[in-house]
């Protein structure tokens, strides 16, 4: 049994291991192009740099700020500048000697994207020699000082396409028991079999309560892995063709993100943070009936796990859960894509709950509005609205006021290849 600092200390290792996804997508690239020498060797201001290395300033400010979560860059921040530069210490100097062995997790990805869709699939030769080199890499790192979040940072990489093909085969629930982990194993190809269980030993994660924390959170590891593609499309996103995601026609899938797998992570992940929400919902809907609103509104629903919980708790802990019948609570579940909306209805009726799913964009609340009204005859102005994360997945709409005098951020922002200013 964990106690809670081993709890808390595992829970910052899986933090590291979906930062390892984006690291092994990104610095490999950054490495190949000699950017990574020029930055931590000296200094540079993102534009200059993007002209000398004939980049995309947006996607490379972005690459360069990731290192900068990471403790490894600084950024001297003036007007709409931004001047990169090592942190102080010896960490980034050890980080940067060490920053090569991200080469083979960024192989291992692109072999291994979208096999979570394919459990039944073998490995190909090909595949399996690219685990070897990411589980030989992973052997060689030292456990000591910023190394060992290298460490984390492979094996965040090396684990995180099984957990959600574990974690995806068995549903929505969690994976809560090994039992529950060999039934959905054994879903998987023989090959994969062998080469998870090999996984298992060489971590220590084997019928062990290290292995069992890890496996419980698979859905934490889906929003991350769903974005395998555009980590590993880095490349030509900082160095090529800036609006390279947008390589699709009007109403076609899109191509940077694994919808089906971010809509299952998300609902898994995301139900941690819903409690946060039960004490407001449960302060409206214990207000007299007639001041109350006649329902709730998710933009963003995902696969309605949010929407879920909150009727739920309404209608276990409020006054309003005491007169559904004369007061009866609209549930409406908006979002971009159709696979969520699927999602969403499959979830309700899973569950044996009434709902309204309907298409909606959040950077258009008026359409919403109307259709919810012209489709559902109910007024969005009298719901509540409700949502978990959706920022992610906003198109950038070019903003009609004035800037303001100082930024309020220090994010990197771009949209096909251009960087936004933050002021």
């Amino acid at each position: 049994m964990l106690d809670k600092l081993e709890k808390r200390s595992l829970r910052k290792q899986l933090f590291y291991h979906l930062d390892g996804l984006a690291m092994c997508g990104v610095v490999p690239v950054l490495h190949e192009w000699g950017l990574l020498e020029r930055v931590f060797h000296a200094s540079g201001d993102v534009d200059q740099l993007a002209a000398e290395y004939r980049a995309n300033s947006g996607y490379l400010n972005v690459a360069l700020r990731m290192l900068c979560s990471q403790g490894l860059l600084e950024a001297a921040r003036a007007e709409d500048m931004i001047n990169y530069r090592p942190a102080v210490g010896q960490t980034p100097k050890d980080w940067y000697l060490h920053n090569s062995s991200y080469a083979a997790g960024r192989k291992w990805m692109k072999c291994i994207v979208g096999s979570w869709n394919t459990p039944g699939k073998a490995l190909a030769p090909g595949d399996l020699m690219s685990m070897e080199i990411l589980m030989d890499a992973w052997r060689d790192m030292p456990d000591e000082g910023i190394m060992s979040r290298i460490k984390s940072h492979l094996e965040g990489a090396l684990v995180a396409p099984f957990l959600v093909t574990l974690g995806t085969i068995h549903g929505t629930k969690p994976i809560s028991s090994w039992e529950d982990h060999n039934a959905a194993v054994l879903k998987m190809h023989a090959s994969k079999q062998e080469a998870w269980g090999r996984i298992l030993v060489l971590l220590g994660w084997e019928n062990t309560d290290k292995g069992a924390f890890f496996l419980k959170r698979s859905s934490a590891y889906g929003v991350t892995t769903s974005y395998v593609k555009t980590f590993i499309w880095s490349k030509e996103l900082i160095f090529g063709n800036g609006s390279y995601l947008w390589r699709i026609q009007p109403g076609e899938p899109e191509i940077h993100v694994d919808r089906t797998l971010n809509v299952w992570g998300s609902g898994g992940a995301h139900k941690a943070y819903f409690t946060h929400l039960d004490e407001v919902i449960k302060s409206v809907f214990n207000s007299p009936l007639d001041k109350q609103p006649s329902g709730l509104c998710d933009m963003g629903c995902g696969n309605g796990a949010l929407l879920l919980h909150l009727s739920e708790v309404i209608k276990s802990s409020t006054l309003r859960g005491q007169h559904l019948e004369t007061h009866p609570l609209e549930l409406v579940g908006a979002d971009f894509n159709q696979e969520a909306l699927i999602a969403t209805a499959d979830h309700f009726k899973q569950e044996g709950v009434d709902g309204h799913f309907i298409w909606g964009d959040i950077g258009d609340p008026d359409q919403l509005a109307m259709d919810i009204w012209r489709v559902h005859n109910i007024r969005l102005g009298d719901l509540m609205s409700v949502r978990s994360f959706l920022d992610h997945n906003r198109i950038f709409n070019r903003p009609i006021i004035d800037r303001p005098d100082k930024a309020i951020s220090t994010g990197a922002f771009s949209f096909r290849g251009e960087r936004l200013k933050l002021r």
